[in-house]
């Protein structure tokens, strides 16, 4: 067990360390069911030189991420949605870009409604950049992340390497947001050996009876992140084969959704506040649904298309006064109406393009030595006449 091994020098950023932490920011699990996020494309030992963030992918965001020698695309709206019938390339279809990008090796990764839900994701930045306080999801459904301790022994001189190996891979996230990182328990000890003829111990000699000061290292990580996890702290460990456990962990359901309330620090107008709204997002325009002068405390935030989902909040007793969302089919702004609801749709894409730059600054103090750029040529479908 404690075989010497080359120590591993450091190394450059690649794909599982990127979608490992995506993975924090942005646990899957907590997608809608029917949505398609996480890694689209790529081998996870491929290098990461340079990241490129897009709302979609469309030929010119493809064309800019060629042109910028992009390794990573994080594309929010996953560009393959259904299986494909054939890895064909040619045309401008997402999929079919999609495949050619992969064939030009740029790898794609999509977190959609994984980040919406997401503690700091694309609600909770929307009701920051409008001064509102959340107060709760909207449509939460309870979801239980199932969560792993690792515990492993490691010479006091190696505690730091392998520290660093498995929080870089995902573990050591504690509380809601990950806002606590890099936590561990660490207790000193003693292991013992007796290796054979045949060993080659890191600390001690063969043949006899061995005592060495070792530490006891334990945190916590994702259950979907044991295998890059056990991986890195095999690369870093000095042992050849060091001693871990990853113990099964119970833990409460978390209460989150797809939408967040919030609550605006006074009241407003419709009117007062669609024009906040625009001033605070930089919009050339809104959609008002309700009367004018009502005035509004509690919102709602759902980013995106709402759908049905405000009004079987409403059937659930989660109550709001005005819904802030990107876009309504006809019927859906109807039925809010007659709930005596109000609502604000700012345009699908305006809604959610604000947590790109979020999500860009938060991988940026990650990977301080990336270049990480959102896409300049990712514009909404359709112009403002």
């Amino acid at each position: 067990m404690l075989q010497r091994k080359p120590k591993a020098h450091g190394k450059p950023v690649v794909l599982s360390d990127v979608t490992a932490y995506l993975q924090v920011i942005a646990p899957l699990h907590l997608a809608a069911a029917w949505d398609h996020v996480g890694l689209l494309s790529g081998p996870l030992s491929a290098p990461i030189r340079r990241v490129l963030i897009a709302l979609d992918l469309t030929r010119a965001v493809a064309n800019e991420a060629l042109r910028n020698a992009t390794d990573l695309l994080i594309c929010y709206h996953p560009p393959i949605f259904k299986p494909l019938l054939d890895l064909r390339t040619g045309g401008d279809q997402p999929e079919k870009l999609a495949v050619e990008l992969a064939a030009k090796n740029v790898w794609i990764y999509s977190p959609h409604t994984a980040l919406d839900a997401a503690p700091g994701g694309t609600n909770d930045t929307l009701a920051r950049l409008l001064g509102a306080t959340v107060c709760g999801s909207l449509g939460y459904a309870p979801t239980t992340t199932r969560y792993l301790k690792l515990v492993t022994f490691v010479p006091e001189s190696a505690v730091e390497q392998v520290a660093e190996a498995v929080y870089s891979a995902g573990a050591g996230h504690i509380g809601p947001g990950s806002r606590y990182s890099q936590c561990s328990f660490r207790t000193a000890g003693t292991g013992t050996f007796f290796g054979d003829e045949s060993a080659m111990p890191a600390v001690g000699q063969k043949g006899q009876l061995e005592r060495v000061s070792e530490i006891r290292f334990e945190t916590v990580l994702p259950a979907t992140m044991a295998g890059p996890v056990v991986a890195a702290l095999k690369q870093a460990h000095p042992y050849e084969e060091p001693a871990f456990d990853l113990l099964m962990m119970e833990n409460p359901p978390e209460n989150v959704g797809l939408g967040r309330l919030a609550d605006l620090p006074t009241p407003l107008s419709l009117t007062s506040l669609a024009l906040h709204i625009r001033r605070s997002l930089h919009l050339p325009q809104v959609q008002m649904i309700g009367p004018k002068n009502e005035r509004l405390r509690r919102l709602a935030i759902v980013a995106g298309s709402a759908g049905r989902l405000p009004l079987e909040a409403v059937k659930r007793g989660e109550a709001f006064d005005c819904l802030i969302t990107g876009e309504l089919k006809h019927h859906d702004m109807l039925a809010l109406r007659a709930a005596g609801l109000s609502a604000i749709c700012l345009g699908h894409a305006e809604s959610e393009k604000p947590v790109l730059t979020a999500l860009r600054d938060r991988l940026t103090q990650r990977f301080t030595a990336l270049p990480m750029s959102i896409s300049r040529v990712d514009p909404t479908p359709y112009a403002v006449g």
